[in-house]
């Protein structure tokens, strides 16, 4: 798991990258919110550690910012200061956590461990294909930055093969996980299903998204 410390503390960054790097982190520690904004800039990390009072800035702006920028990775936030409205202020400006100091090692550890799980919770639920994005849980589908509004129906077409891009997936297939083969009366509904579909996703100037495979069904190829 690859962790970013921005820590301006000397003695509190030697125990932390001693210990862990123990625990199996890849970690990178700096000082800065500089510093942060150049990291953050060329690499991507499970977890980011940040102390709330650095030497150049008060880290929440940083934190801010970030959520601004659509930089959703796990953030928990260190500081002393402790009470109510600081903590949340940290957990408003976008920490996903915070922890004030002096805590114990092993609760940092816990914490960075959960976050790290329920981000990887959290990207389960989405697909991704080209610019393409589903979110299984909000049922929500976006081309780039644009929300794409489907039926009900076109859904569960785009859910299928995505679940199944680089494979085909046969007509009868899609019949019956859409409509239910028992229930299923039109035969050319699922032509006109695919053709609504397409005009959303796709655009005509290049290469189509949904395969056809005459004869027997359909796929997304990536």
């Amino acid at each position: 798991m690859n962790v970013l410390l921005i820590e301006d503390d000397k003695k509190l960054v030697q125990i932390l990258e001693k210990g862990l790097k123990e625990e199996g982190f890849i970690l990178d520690s700096i000082d800065s919110i500089y510093l942060a904004n150049e990291y953050l800039q060329i690499k991507k990390y499970d977890v980011i550690i940040l102390d709330k009072i650095l030497p150049d800035g008060d880290g929440s702006s940083l934190c801010l910012k970030m959520r601004e920028n659509d930089n959703n990775t796990p953030l928990l936030m260190l500081s002393a200061c402790n009470t109510s409205d600081d903590i949340v202020d940290g957990l408003n400006k976008g920490a996903d956590d915070y922890l004030t100091k002096p805590f114990r090692f092993v609760e940092l550890v816990a914490r960075i461990r959960a976050l790290s799980k329920r981000s990887n919770n959290l990207k389960s639920h989405i697909l991704k294909v080209y610019d393409i994005t589903l979110n299984i849980m909000s049922r929500e589908v976006k081309k780039g930055e644009e929300t794409i509004y489907l039926r009900n129906n076109e859904f569960n077409l785009l859910l299928l093969l995505m679940k199944r891009k680089n494979h085909v997936v046969p007509k009868t297939e899609i019949i019956d996980y859409i409509w239910n083969m028992e229930n299923f009366i039109d035969p050319n509904l699922l032509n006109v299903t695919i053709y609504n579909l397409r005009k959303k996703i796709e655009n005509p100037k290049d290469k189509k998204v949904i395969q056809t495979i005459r004869g027997i069904g359909y796929k997304i190829v990536e």
